[in-house]
């Protein structure tokens, strides 16, 4: 484990135990038995690491959402699939999610709060997707409801886990909530939320983060990060190389993003990747 790594490790755990505010860097370098200055190698500020943190979550967060969006996986098993994979992450990291949930956390970091939107921005487009590959062109009227529900779904049966712990089948409950969305799915016949509507705020931000200058900005940041890794640092630059094409070949883009899927700095990358190259074959 790389020291940055355990720092935010231990971070997290304090943060769980004795919330954000009441813990201190000399808190978090003496549980690590590190000096301040070794710290201050890996994170410029307390509010470094709580963006290094956000960050962390939230490639977890994706990385699950790209592995339901794969095609090995059956489409009547996508929904099941996404509640228990999401209660998984609450089950794994249970402690420092419930003190969020329970502290009403509000992060005044204005990166924190960026990365928070971007994530919910890219969380709603995977879920629309899964919904599309999930009910096809039935739902199409309703799509941005339904999303609405499963969020509801998830974000309310993940805080009532939150405040009556215990140890919980969560496969026994992804079922049950996928089912419920199948019944809402297969009987709605009323809508409130239109397109014109949903895209109203979000849609424009979006666009711009699945543009070719936004992918090559995050590969950017994680080149030269991997040159122990041939693998992964040649399909950096081979997947730089071919988004700085005029026309960009498809076939070759999805298969340097199946290269990097597996490691978890580059889910959002992966995301954005494939969204991209959906983009374009939609219009070609």
């Amino acid at each position: 484990m790389s020291k940055k790594l355990m720092i935010m490790e231990k971070a997290i755990e304090l943060f769980s135990k004795n919330g954000v505010e009441s813990t201190s860097i000399q808190d978090i370098t003496n549980a690590c038995g590190i000096s301040k200055g070794a710290f201050y190698l890996s994170f410029k500020s307390k509010d470094d690491l709580l963006v290094e943190i956000t960050d962390y979550f939230i490639k977890k967060f994706i990385a699950v959402q790209n592995e339901i969006l794969d095609d090995s996986i059956p489409v009547n098993e996508k929904l099941p699939k996404f509640f228990y994979y999401n209660f998984r992450l609450l089950e794994e990291h249970y402690s420092f999610i419930s003190m969020c949930m329970r502290e009403n956390f509000q992060p005044m970091n204005n990166e924190v709060i960026q990365k928070i939107k971007e994530f919910n921005t890219v969380h709603n487009e995977a879920l629309l997707t899964i919904i599309h590959q999930t009910y096809g062109e039935k739902v199409e009227h309703f799509k941005y409801d339904l999303l609405l529900v499963v969020r509801g779904l998830l974000i309310s049966y993940t805080e009532f886990i939150t405040t009556h712990p215990r140890k919980y089948n969560f496969e026994q409950l992804a079922n049950s909530l996928a089912e419920k969305v199948n019944i809402i799915a297969e009987h709605s016949t009323l809508h409130f939320v239109t397109e014109k509507l949903w895209n109203t705020k979000s849609a424009s931000s979006f666009v711009e983060m699945v543009s070719k200058e936004h992918i090559l900005y995050l590969l950017r940041q994680l080149e030269g990060q991997y040159k122990k890794t041939p693998l992964i640092d040649e399909s950096i630059h081979l997947l730089m190389e071919e988004l700085m094409k005029e026309k960009p070949r498809l076939a070759i883009l999805s298969g340097l993003a199946s290269n990097l899927q597996k490691n978890e700095d580059f889910s959002m990358v992966v995301f954005l990747v494939r969204q991209y190259v959906s983009d374009l074959q939609s219009v070609s």
